[in-house]
């Protein structure tokens, strides 16, 4: 990472503390509150979110450990799909969000998968992963608006525009995916709106690169089924484990359904992606703290489930992360060392 990325990272994380700071000295006594919901929350319950939370990260290596599958052989395990998703969330959260997709490349690439190829199936999962989100989301705003609490439709404007957000960017990842005419006319389109001088203009070349890469998976996705259902079933059962952890905080006090949960969760997921923040932070807390308020009475323990909810996706992967992230590392600089030996 060069050090202009390294000094807007640490700028990012030091306008995000301050917020930080900021909140919690304006409302030193709810979050104090909040912070004892927290730990008056039981043990099996906080359990519970922890292996659901990991669970998302066993299913993303599945993910992986398939998509990266060559001529019936895989070329990462599942130990190694796994390794490289906790890395991921190690540098999704250290860059906030900007050396996630580096991160999964460079994995690929010390197991012997070149840059490019390495760089479709990256940008293959990620828009897969999207439109995932958005298709359970769209399918969970569906099933509230049916349901006809009045609380909640109070914010159906908030929910229908980004339904059609999220509709939008499906419907064009999926597009760009298959169709080379379109994606030929996004980059024509592109090249003729970007003057030559901007430094947006290199960039194009990227982008182009980055979009035949991402048709070359997509062709091996489309054409391979069984590839194709276990990836979108995958994909499901990841997000179906986190949806599923604030309906195991809430169920220790309050009489909810879990599925209304998982409802609301994919919905405010939907949201949060359509709203942009770095790494998503902010986003998804505040969507979670305005929907989830129509059916839990206590702000207190939506505070406390937004704590908990963030500490199990996203500082328990974060720390796990450091090990392969380590690990990586230290035979990287081994292998520097071994060449510069070998250069003496």
């Amino acid at each position: 990472m060069d050090a202009k990325k390294i000094r807007n990272n640490i700028i990012k994380w030091l306008i995000i503390l301050a917020l930080l700071a900021f909140g919690f000295i304006k409302n030193r006594k709810f979050m104090h509150e909040s912070f004892l919901e927290v730990k008056n929350t039981p043990v099996k319950v906080l359990i519970m979110c922890f292996i659901l939370a990991n669970l998302f990260f066993v299913a993303e290596g599945a993910i992986i450990s398939c998509m990266t599958k060559q001529d019936g052989k895989k070329r990462l395990t599942l130990w190694n799909g796994i390794s490289c998703t906790y890395m991921c969330a190690f540098y999704r959260l250290a860059t906030l969000g900007s050396g996630n997709g580096i991160a999964q490349v460079y994995y690929y690439n010390t197991k012997g998968i070149d840059v490019s190829e390495g760089t479709g199936m990256a940008i293959t999962q990620y828009t897969f992963q999207k439109i995932t989100i958005g298709i359970l989301g769209i399918v969970s705003y569906i099933m509230l608006a049916a349901r006809g609490n009045r609380e909640l439709l109070k914010y159906s404007w908030f929910m229908l525009a980004g339904v059609f957000v999220i509709s939008f960017i499906c419907v064009f990842l999926f597009i760009i995916t298959v169709s080379k005419t379109v994606s030929g006319f996004v980059v024509f389109l592109a090249r003729k709106i970007v003057k030559k001088e901007s430094k947006l203009y290199k960039k194009i070349d990227k982008m182009e690169a980055a979009i035949n890469a991402l048709q070359t998976q997509g062709r091996i996705m489309w054409h391979d089924k069984k590839l194709f259902i276990t990836v979108v079933v995958l994909n499901v059962l990841k997000f179906a484990c986190w949806y599923l952890i604030p309906g195991v905080i809430f169920s220790k006090n309050f009489d909810l359904n879990p599925f209304m949960c998982m409802a609301l969760m994919a919905v405010c997921n939907m949201l949060g992606c359509v709203m942009v923040a770095p790494s998503g932070i902010g986003t998804l807390d505040f969507v979670f703290a305005l929907l989830f308020a129509t059916v839990v009475s206590s702000a207190k323990a939506i505070a406390a489930a937004i704590v908990i909810y963030r500490f199990f996706t996203w500082v328990v992967p974060f720390v796990i992360g450091l090990i392969p992230a380590a690990f990586l590392n230290n035979k990287k600089d081994e292998k520097d060392k071994d060449v510069s030996v070998i250069e003496e």
